[in-house]
Formats: structure tokens, sequence, C-alpha cells
């Protein structure tokens, strides 16, 4: 199970808008990140050339001159990309990590020292780092800045990337008053632990990182919060965590504890997260395709909101707590916080569409073929950005109504539902017309579906409609056919049972939420064959007062 599990149901009071940083002077990059689009002319030796072949992570001298600018003499290179997104040297369009202080300790390139070219391999918009970037320094999580560039190595048209900030101390600048504690860089699917690389501050002095490794590993439930809570910035964790969730961050911390860095914040001594890689973002999987269906591995736009227990070990710290559901309402504290800040008042779809315009009439006097490219990355990006936001303002209007404790319904349908099958079936299918769910199992097999709940206290009524062929009971669990139930700390509940045939039925179960999340399971259990199908369209939960 994901970080993105579980949806945000029963939110309350929204909380007031954190203060995300200093106020930083305007600086000399600040133009660059404006929209500028330089055009610059990378040029590598054979020599280094061979070099980054033998070793692409390896600094190699380069020199970089801006068309129309300055040329800067000395800078230092590298490969940078990973699984989907790395390109060798030699290769059409590969991603660059640049450095103009290596060598020369004072020159800058418009106001920065480092920086990346992002090839962008796995977003064929090349607008998602921007525009993600943007919703998650809004909601107060550090985030690098990009524009765009337009690129040519050793008199090799490359044509446009993505030119983000890099993590150094001007970067930090924009975020904490006091930049002189460590960062950390999570590495390729690496989570916390006392042998982090260190970017920033005395690689020797592990002290902090250690000892927030090792609260994540409190073996006490009872004071792990505490313990945690003491070197760690939740909050800002859990706003990082929403923001994830909302962008459908499948590469970042949350999902596979990838692209990431830690900050040790040394005005309050806590460690802040900072977002970092979203290239396949806003549901979309790395070859640009919308996936309204698909299950969580494809980052799928209707992934849900909130956190179940997590793969990784800030997340399992928490949510395993003793005070977990004290810590579950901070998160739906932060939820709706970034929600009515960042997503609800924001036309995203708009913001992508104005990027891409003003890139293409940038990029006009560059090269007209590659400006024109941009008409149709700007619609491809606007339809995705839109299409998860869209999503996610439905499933925050669905806890908007289900919170009240006068009563309130949301539709479930549509949410991420988690299908498993053993000597049987999962899946989604059309029958009459209906978008269902079909369940079938043969006697030593098993299916069911799941999708987990956040809900505050009080009483709700899960209804839904159910047709059946062929449902034969087995033992134990399975001894009254198949079941629709619930998992988890909820009073009141009676498993409702289907046995032989039936068409189409409305069943409901009624049930009182204390402090735990439950969990809905329909299923055909361990020894119980036969068929069932689920119209989604009918599921839905109704607050009860």
């Amino acid at each position: 199970m994901h970080a993105a599990d579980t949806p945000v149901i029963g939110a309350p009071d929204v909380p007031p808008v954190p203060t995300p940083g200093p106020k930083v002077p305007d600086q000399p990059n600040d133009a660059l990140f404006a929209g500028a689009v330089p055009q610059l002319q990378l040029t590598i030796t054979p020599e280094n050339i061979a070099k980054l072949l033998q070793d692409p992570r390896t600094l190699v001298p380069m020199t970089m001159k801006e068309v129309g600018g300055a040329t800067y003499e000395n800078c230092s290179v590298k490969i940078k990309g990973s699984v989907g997104s790395l390109r060798q040297i030699n290769q059409d369009r590969p991603g660059l990590s640049i450095r103009t202080d290596k060598v020369k300790k004072t020159q800058e390139f418009r106001g920065i020292a480092k920086f990346q070219l992002n090839n962008c391999a796995q977003d064929n918009t090349y607008l998602h780092e921007q525009i993600a970037g943007e919703m998650a320094r809004k909601a107060g999580i550090p985030a690098s800045r990009c524009t765009h560039a337009f690129v040519t190595l050793n008199g090799k048209v490359q044509g446009t990337y993505v030119l983000k900030e890099g993590f150094n101390t001007e970067f930090l600048r924009y975020f904490f008053k006091n930049t002189t504690g460590h960062l950390y860089d999570g590495g390729l699917h690496q989570d916390i632990h006392p042998n982090l690389e260190c970017d920033l501050g005395d690689p020797a002095e592990k002290s902090r990182l250690t000892e927030l490794a090792a609260s994540l590993g409190e073996p006490d439930a009872a004071k792990r919060i505490a313990r945690v809570g003491k070197i760690l910035d939740i909050d800002a964790y859990l706003r990082h965590l929403v923001m994830e969730n909302i962008m459908v961050h499948g590469d970042g911390y949350s999902y596979r504890a990838n692209n990431y860095r830690v900050y040790e914040n040394v005005d309050d001594g806590k460690f802040v997260f900072i977002m970092h890689g979203m290239d396949n973002v806003f549901g979309v999987d790395s070859w640009g395709q919308s996936s309204p269906r698909a299950y969580i591995h494809s980052s799928p736009v209707n992934a849900p909101l909130y956190p179940g227990a997590s793969v990784t070990a800030v997340s399992q710290a928490l949510w395993t707590a003793k005070d977990a559901p004290a810590l579950r309402e901070r998160f739906r504290q932060q939820s709706f916080l970034v929600y009515e800040k960042v997503i609800r008042p924001i036309d995203w779809g708009r913001r992508t569409e104005q990027v891409a315009a003003e890139l293409k009439s940038k990029l006009q006097s560059i090269d007209a073929a590659e400006a024109k490219s941009f008409e149709q990355r700007g619609k491809d990006g606007a339809k995705q950005v839109r299409a998860r936001m869209d999503f996610v303002k439905a499933q925050f209007e669905d806890a908007y109504r289900l919170r009240s404790p006068s009563g309130g319904k949301a539709a479930l349908g549509n949410y991420l539902w988690f299908p498993s099958a053993d000597k049987g079936e999962a899946k989604e299918t059309t029958v009459a017309g209906k978008e269902c769910f079909y369940l079938q199992a043969n006697a030593g097999g098993r299916a069911e579906l799941r999708l987990a709940l956040c809900l505050g206290p009080g009483r709700y009524r899960l209804e839904a409609k159910i047709q059946h062929k062929g449902i034969k009971a087995g033992s134990g669990d399975g001894a009254k056919g198949a079941r629709l139930r619930l998992s988890g700390n909820v009073t009141g509940a009676t498993n409702q049972t289907f046995l032989g045939d039936s068409p189409w039925k409305s069943t409901s179960l009624d049930f009182t939420v204390t402090d735990n999340d439950p969990t809905i399971i329909v299923e055909l259990p361990p020894g119980v064959a036969g068929e069932l199908w689920l119209d989604r369209s009918s599921v839905q939960l109704v607050r009860l007062p």
C-alpha cells in the first residue's frame, strides 16, 4: 500500500495558513525564473566526453556560451537522470547537471551557480516540473524554480530543456533564515538513514541525522510522535505529503522514498523535506498518457488523497504510533489548508496554458518548429493538470459534505479501489452500460476489492447495488458466501452476505466510527465460488445525523 491509498473524508475546520519562509529580497536570478528562455551553447572536449562515457557522474570541464550574452569558461558538468530519463552523453538529449563555480568560485550564470538541464524524458509536455514547483512553493513547501532553455551540445541542436535551479545556499535562502544547516540528498530509493549523502554542511557531523533516523524507529509507540516531533517539522512534512498526493508524485518520497532532500533548519533544529523530481506527476504515466482507471503503479489521475500505511519510514513511524488518530487529524488540517490556499482558488490548467504560450512566443525567434510544438504541449499539459485537479476538488468537496454533523453524501465509485485475486479475477468491466467492478473466483480461490477511508467520528451508511451469479458458500469466513463488510475499529456494522443468483439489488451497511479509519471490502472469501458485480455509480457514503 502506498502513501496515497485513502481519500480524505470528514475534514475539520481549516487552520490558519503558515508563513512559508522568510521574504527574500530581489535576487539576480529572479529575471531568469520570470520566464526567460536562454539559448545555451555547450562545448565539451572529446577527452571529457570520453570521461563521461566511462563515468557519467563525474564532473568534467565544459564551456558554456549564452547566445547574445556572456561566455562561461571552466564550468563543470555531469550526466543526471535515472531509470527512464538517463541518457548518455553520446545519445540524444542527455540530462545535465551544471556548476559554474566549481573552478571559478564567484562565477555565476544569471545569478545562479548550480542548475540542471532536464531532458523531460518522462514528460512530453515539458511543463510538469514548473507547474508542480509553483504549486509546492505556494503551499510553503521548498521546491526549485524552473524556466526553459534552448540547448546545443558541441554544435548539435538538442532542443528545449527545463532549466531548474540546484540545491545550494542560494536555493535555501528563499525558505530559511539560516542556511548553515545540513542538506542531505535522499538518493535513489533510499529512505532516511544516518549515511545519506551530505550536499551542504559537515559530512562528519551526523548526530542530528542519526537522531532523525533513530526517532523514526522508536520502538515505544506511545513515545514515537513526541520523539519524532523534536527532530522533524511534522506539519511541514504533512504538507509535503499532501502535495505529493495531490500531484500524484509517483516518483517522490511518499511513494518510493525517491527524489527528495531533507534540510536541517538550524533555527529550530528540525528537518524539513524538499520536493524534487516532479516530471512524472498529475496522474500521467511515463509516456505522457492519462491513466483515469489505472492503479497506483502508473500514477492514476483518480488516486486518492489520504495516506495509509506508506512504504516510507516517516509515514510508517507516524501512522503506527499510539496517537496516530490525532496525527491523522493534523493531516486533515494540513490537507484543507493546502486545498484552500493552493488548489481551490487557482486555475492551474489555465496557468499551464499560459506558461506554454509564453514559451512558444519566446522560442519563435530561436526555432519556429520547436515553438509550434508547444501549441500541442500546452494543450496536453493543461488537459492533464485539469483532469487531476478536477478529481482532487471532487474529493475535497466530498469531504466538506461529509464533515457536517447534520448529514451529507459522497459518491465513492470513482475513487481508486484496490483489487486482488488468487485463482480468480478482480477487475473493472461494463454491464448493460453500467461501469462495474467484477469479482470471480473458483472454489479454491478468492477475489476482493478494497477502499480505505478516513472518517471523522460519527454515524455513516454505505450504500451500493450488487448483482451476483452462482455464489457457493465455502467454510470459515466464506460460510455465508460473498460479503460486503468493513474492517477497522467501527461499531454497529453487520456484514452483508450474498449466495446463489440475484439481479441488481440495493444493499446498505450502517456503522459508527470512533477513532480509527475503516476499509470497505467487497469479497469472495477463500473457498467461495461464483461471480459478483458492483455498480460503481451506486456506491455512496452517507453521513447520518
